[in-house]
């Protein structure tokens, strides 16, 4: 487009042509722009209801845990026999079996709080950078609208330097 310019001819034409030149470039890259930004807030709002449900599952295995646990103990407290045959060793491969795997479930949502920690700080850090790109954006904003500025500027000087020219002649 620059390479097509014609120097020394009308300035007001010059920009014209220039202006034109370069509005097909600028509209696709409003279009990449834009697109970008659609994908990254699809990208935040799927990573967002990822966070949700990972959060709502663990504290559902936390619920299912103190359920199980609030069931065993009131079990084990309110039976004598169950008592005395938990201590003495004396329980059944089923009981001894439900109880091993509640002790691995409870070994597990320890993890689960450190996966929730985690999650957490996810959180915060995906909001500290949407923080940041709105404030790029408005910085880019200001940007465009500064050099938008300094274009009528320039095309308000250059339209006086042509009138002086003419009238010189």
């Amino acid at each position: 487009m620059i390479q097509n310019l014609k120097v020394g001819g009308d300035a007001a034409a010059m920009f014209d042509s220039l202006r034109d030149g370069l509005a097909a470039p600028l509209g696709g890259m409003g279009i990449s722009f834009s697109s970008s930004l659609f994908g990254l807030a699809g990208s935040l709002v799927l990573g967002f209801l990822d966070l949700q449900s990972g959060q709502a599952q663990n504290r559902f295995y936390i619920d299912l845990e103190d359920w199980l646990s609030t069931t065993v103990q009131d079990l084990v407290g309110e039976s004598p026999a169950v008592a005395a045959a938990v201590s003495s060793g004396a329980m059944s491969a089923e009981v001894r079996n439900a109880l091993d795997r509640m002790h691995d479930v409870i070994v597990e949502t320890g993890s689960s709080k450190a996966a929730t920690n985690a999650m957490a700080n996810l959180a915060e850090a995906i909001q500290g950078m949407v923080h940041h790109m709105r404030q790029e954006q408005q910085l880019i904003r200001s940007w465009a609208d500064a050099q938008a500025e300094q274009n009528n500027e320039m095309k308000r000087l250059l339209e006086i330097i042509a009138r002086e020219s003419t009238r010189s002649n």
